[in-house]
């Protein structure tokens, strides 16, 4: 990323664009098209609604956090009126509820899921739901793997998901700026007739330029470059050891936090994004992160909306390695053991 740029629309550019979609059905496990735009994770989100929908079309969103509602509001901002099934903050889709959403709801054009939920730590089973939509309607399956995907198993193809969205600066190991879509052959026969407004985020124009080896608009060309890089690790490692090591990941950190911290997860379905923990009442979960960061060095995330200072989310994904989560627990056990609840 630090190397000099080059132009992007060259032939030089061309083979590291190639490499990096190539690299990326890899990750996504599909055969499909995959799409990249200069946005964040959320644009990625956006763009799924907008190349997909039309004004009217019933929508069902499966909503486990903040991300969930986020797509419920990209749904608003359109003009869309989605049918939300909202699940307690911490807590997995339930199957079954969704099964009996699609039935009370004939019609619906597309089904949108979180893989993984930042806000929480939560992840849900989306080879299930996928079933149980394919099952109950023709309904598209559109997923927000934004930061699900490389950390938790994905089969785009074997699973039967329409839509898959997801950024660069998660388990795709390489800084914030781009978004990746998945995209189906039902989901491109919405895309050809969906009337709602787009223009940076057409996926017709982002397809027509895959055969040019380039994107229609001037892409993040660093980021690009790193997200190449990124990519050859994670296809050396293949995807399967990839997903082995983030359970283990989890896996050690929880149990570090356990022993040494004893406080309770926050997320009845943890996901192996990070893990989510609940503070006493009596520490101040902003200012404990904040002092770590300024004396250590460290950062650790805090809660969002009305969880936050009341919870804490330690990563272990992507490039995280075991001494970075025994450095972080260690700063939080040197400020919190013998914190009353």
């Amino acid at each position: 990323m630090s190397k000099p740029l080059i132009h992007h629309r060259t032939a030089e550019f061309g083979r590291m664009f190639t490499s990096v979609i190539e690299d990326m059905q890899f990750v996504y496990r599909t055969k499909g098209s995959v799409l990249m735009m200069t946005a964040s994770g959320t644009g990625g989100m956006e763009s799924a609604v907008v190349n997909l929908l039309s004004p009217g079309d019933l929508t069902i969103v499966c909503s486990t956090g903040a991300f969930g509602d986020r797509f419920v509001n990209i749904h608003k901002a359109f003009g869309l009126k989605p049918v939300v099934l909202s699940f307690e903050w911490g807590t997995a889709v339930e199957p079954e509820a969704l099964r009996k959403t699609l039935k009370e709801n004939k019609g619906v054009k597309a089904v949108f899921i979180q893989h993984t939920d930042t806000s929480t730590g939560v992840v849900n089973d989306i080879q299930t739901l996928s079933k149980i939509v394919h099952e109950e309607s023709d309904a598209l399956v559109v997923v927000d793997s934004v930061s699900g995907l490389a950390a938790e198993r994905l089969e785009t193809d074997a699973w039967g998901l329409d839509c898959v969205v997801t950024g660069s600066q998660k388990g795709l190991m390489n800084a914030p700026g781009l978004a990746f879509a998945s995209v189906s052959e039902r989901a491109w026969k919405a895309v050809e007739s969906s009337k709602l407004p787009k223009f940076n985020f057409d996926f017709k124009l982002i397809r027509k330029s895959l055969a040019d080896k380039e994107t229609p608009w001037t892409p993040a060309i660093s980021i690009v470059a790193g997200q190449a890089a990124a990519l050859k690790l994670l296809r050396a490692e293949g995807m399967e050891n990839c997903w082995k090591r983030h359970d283990e990941l989890a896996a050690h950190a929880r149990k570090l936090l356990k022993d040494k911290l004893g406080l309770p997860f926050y997320a009845k379905n943890p996901a192996n994004i990070l893990t989510g923990v609940k503070l006493p009442e009596s520490v101040d979960g902003t200012k404990l992160l904040a002092d770590i960061l300024k004396e250590e060095g460290i950062s650790i995330a805090g809660g969002q909306l009305h969880l936050k200072g009341k919870i804490f989310r330690l990563a272990h994904m992507g490039f995280i390695t075991k001494s970075d989560i025994e450095a972080g627990v260690a700063a939080l056990e040197k400020r919190l053991v013998g914190a009353k609840a």
